[in-house]
């Protein structure tokens, strides 16, 4: 954990303020916002940060594919991301789960962080403890107390992900507790980590999918953000 600690330690209070205040920006306002996070987080699974962005601008229109799986198959097959009948029918059986109660996949009053991840690990399918909180740390990027330790940062750890998914919460817990003690939230943390191994200096080579669009575009024109669950 010795590399973990000197991260921490490594990581100036300019850097959390510039982190924090970008990240913050991309805080979901809606139930739609809040789904296209759950959408890029199935199209993380077994991918390449690039596929993974790929991917989701395939299928960020969903009103195109919406109960469609056919239509849904075809923009993953054409984006080249892979895994692409898993990622179908996990991302199918999602969007009707989601649609039919947005609400209940928010935290709810009284809920505890991990007891919430938890709570949602068990009813997505497709989605294990790292994805679950991925998709957690872009819907509350500056609140959430969990973190995606995927297979980078078990390496981080000096740990492998296959050997040692046992200790996931206890490594979580560690990384937690250091973002409290740095008052850094945990998803911002991770960010600057992540973008340090890729040589970046912030998170927009990514995280540019996610920013909010001056107007959400005539690809989607037919549905309207207010009316949203009138298609449940």
């Amino acid at each position: 954990m010795a590399a973990v600690d000197s991260f921490f330690t490594s990581i100036t209070d300019d850097e959390i303020t510039r982190y924090q205040e970008y990240w913050r920006t991309l805080t979901p306002e809606d139930y739609l916002e809040t789904f296209e996070r759950w959408l890029f987080a199935f199209c993380s699974v077994h991918t390449s940060w690039a596929a993974n962005v790929r991917g989701f601008e395939a299928i960020r229109s969903w009103a195109h594919w919406y109960q469609d799986s056919a239509g849904l198959k075809q923009r993953l097959e054409d984006s080249r991301i892979g895994l692409h009948i898993n990622r179908t029918k996990f991302i199918g059986k999602f969007c009707d789960d989601y649609w039919a109660n947005p609400q209940a996949f928010y935290l709810a009053q009284g809920e505890a962080w991990v007891q919430y991840r938890n709570r949602l690990v068990k009813r997505i399918l497709g989605l294990g403890l790292a994805k679950v909180s991925f998709a957690l740390e872009m819907i509350y990027p500056c609140a959430a107390e969990v973190v995606c330790l995927d297979t980078h940062m078990f390496q981080f750890y000096g740990l492998d992900q296959t050997k040692h998914a046992r200790h996931y919460q206890a490594l979580e817990r560690h990384w937690v507790s250091h973002c409290l003690d740095r008052h850094v939230p945990s998803a911002v943390a991770r960010a600057i980590y992540w973008d340090r191994k890729q040589k970046r200096t912030d998170s927009r080579y990514w995280t540019y999918v996610l920013e909010r669009r001056p107007t959400y575009g005539p690809e989607n024109t037919a549905v309207h953000r207010e009316n949203i669950v009138d298609l449940t």
